[in-house]
Parts: structure tokens; C-alpha cells; sequence
């Protein structure tokens, strides 16, 4: 399998990456440059938690009945059996010439199998420069970050660039696109808009607080915080814990932990104590349940704060 990180037009690209505000940039750009040159493009996103890949393949050799193109993108690549994947092979050798299919995979892939050459691989996370990434989020939504605001970025809110992104365009509603922003400006604004209460959350849980944690989502409901940064950030911290409890059991250090996920000393020795309040089954049992919220989130129309709730009571129960 060829590895790119071009955005050239291929009819079947495995696309990897575990930030998916990079993977959607990368879609919504080959839309641009499909529909430039086929007008009348059907877009369709498929996942394969919902539909099978021989369906999927089906319907790429399908004509679309008023339409010159289709893109298809998939969830779920990582998934795939080997059956599939030579399903995949397969069609790859003689892909349907009005078709494009594009498979998201997170990095999780484990499987030895190879894949067919004729598939290409964009991987982009190879190379990936998280302040940069920043920097650029920053300058689309019209804000210059003086030095040190990028750091300070990054500690507060990890390097989840979803999360950065929705934190980000909160606070271009708040400042003067002219103006440097530099660290201090950031501290305001983001306790100004009740990001202090997300990691008080998330610190709750850690502590399987539930009546402290179910307080705090009241008062984030009330102030209207985005159910989706707020999920986010519970991710984030609850991949940290995991992390850390798997170092901890290779017997790696403190400093050497730190180093491995970007965080200080200090932060470690929190990071240790919140691994005491869980087993590893719970900490695999939980990053499941945050999947599922964030997939519930991106999927239905209902209140979102109640799929946190639940996500809430999910965290801080005691299973056997």
C-alpha cells in the first residue's frame, strides 16, 4: 500500500488518522475538488457498524441515477476482518470509474494483513505538528497567537484538535482579530467561558465524584457549554488515565511518563492518583462508553445532556 500525504483524487484511500478534524478537512477538501470536476456529486457517509462492506462495495459499482460522481466515505476501517480485506483488495483492482471510496481508520489497526497495493494510504498523523495545527486553526478563524498562547493551549486542552477547534471559535466571538493574543488574554477568556467547570468535571469523575460531577453538568447545561467540548475533554482526560496506567505497569517513570504524554511531572502525580480509583477493566469499559456517547452525539437529535449523564453514571458505577 503506497503511504501519502497528497490529497490527489485515487479510487480507494485508507485514510488514518486519530484526529478527526483533520480526516474531515481532508474529506471536505476532495469534495471541492470532485465537485469541481463533476458538478453533480453524491456524497454519501457510511459506517460499518450500520452496513456491511460487500454493501458498501455494491453500492460503489452502483451508477448514481442523476449524478456524475459519488464519494463515499466509511467508518470503521479498522474493523476488517481479512475476509473483508480481500474483499476490498478486490475491488481496489478494478474500482468503479465514477466512484471514490475513502475508509477512516483511528491508527488502531492490528491486524498482519497486508493490503493491496492498489490501495492508497494518506496517513495524517506521520509528521503531525500539533502547534502548527493550532496555529493554522487560529489564523482561519482570524486570531494571531502571540508566544507562549500555543503552549498554553495545549495544556489546557491536550491535543485533541476537535476540542481546540470548538474552544478556538469560541474565542474568536470574543477578541480583536487585529490584536496578538498572548497567553494571558487566553486564561481570561477561556475561565471566562467556564472551561475551569469542564475540568472540574472531568476531575470529578476521575475521582468518580457522582454527585460532585452531576452538580457541575447542571451548572455547564445552564451556561449553554457545548455538549461536545464537554465530552471531549472527559475523552481526554480518561486517555491520559489509561495511558498512565499501562506505563505504570511497564514500570516506566514519572519523568519518563510525563515525556511520553506530553504533560508535566506534576500533572503525573494527579494522573497516578486517579489511576488508583479504577481497575484496567474499568478504564477499557469506560473509553467504550465515551465511544458510544460521542457516537450517540454525532448521530441523534435528542438532548445531549442526557447522553453525558448517563455517560456520567456509566463512569462512577462500581462493576464486579
Amino acid at each position: 500500500m503506497s503511504q501519502e500525504k497528497n490529497k490527489d483524487i485515487h479510487p480507494v484511500t485508507v485514510l488514518k488518522s486519530s484526529q478527526h478534524l483533520l480526516a474531515e478537512e481532508f474529506i471536505e477538501k476532495l469534495k471541492e475538488e470532485l465537485s469541481a470536476a463533476s458538478p453533480k456529486l453524491l456524497f454519501e457517509s457510511r459506517n460499518l457498524d450500520d452496513v456491511s462492506l460487500p454493501e458498501i462495495l455494491e453500492d460503489a459499482r452502483t451508477l448514481p441515477m442523476f449524478h456524475e460522481k459519488k464519494l463515499i466515505a466509511v467508518k470503521g476501517y479498522d474493523g476488517l476482518g481479512k475476509y473483508d480485506l480481500d474483499l476490498l483488495g478486490n475491488y481496489a483492482a478494478a474500482p468503479a470509474s465514477f466512484s471514490v471510496l475513502v475508509l477512516l481508520s483511528g491508527g488502531s489497526r492490528k491486524s498482519k494483513a497486508k493490503p493491496a497495493k492498489s490501495i492508497r494510504l494518506v496517513d495524517l498523523d506521520r509528521g503531525a505538528n500539533t502547534e502548527r495545527e493550532i496555529r493554522r486553526l487560529a489564523e482561519r478563524l482570524g486570531m494571531s497567537l502571540a508566544p507562549g498562547a500555543v503552549g498554553f493551549i495545549k495544556t489546557m486542552l491536550g491535543e485533541d484538535m476537535n476540542l481546540v477547534r470548538n474552544e478556538l471559535e469560541k474565542i474568536s466571538l470574543y477578541v480583536d482579530g487585529g490584536k496578538s493574543i498572548g497567553e494571558e488574554d487566553l486564561r481570561g477568556l477561556m475561565e471566562k467561558r467556564s472551561t475551569e467547570n469542564v475540568f472540574s468535571l472531568s476531575t470529578a469523575l476521575s475521582n468518580r465524584d457522582l454527585r460532585g460531577s452531576l452538580r457541575i453538568l447542571r451548572e455547564l447545561e445552564r451556561n449553554r457549554e457545548d455538549p461536545l467540548s464537554i465530552l471531549y475533554m472527559i475523552a481526554w482526560r480518561f486517555r491520559q488515565i489509561f495511558k498512565v496506567s499501562q506505563f505504570l505497569r511497564e514500570g516506566k517513570s514519572d519523568e519518563g511518563i510525563a515525556k511520553a504524554i506530553k504533560t508535566s511531572r506534576g500533572a503525573v502525580f494527579y494522573l497516578k492518583k486517579s489511576v488508583r480509583n479504577f481497575r484496567e477493566n474499568d478504564l477499557g469499559r469506560i473509553l467504550g462508553l465515551i465511544e458510544e456517547t460521542d457516537y450517540g452525539m454525532k448521530n441523534s437529535s435528542g438532548n445531549n445532556y442526557i447522553l453525558l449523564e448517563k455517560l456520567l453514571l456509566g463512569i462512577c458505577s462500581r462493576r464486579a
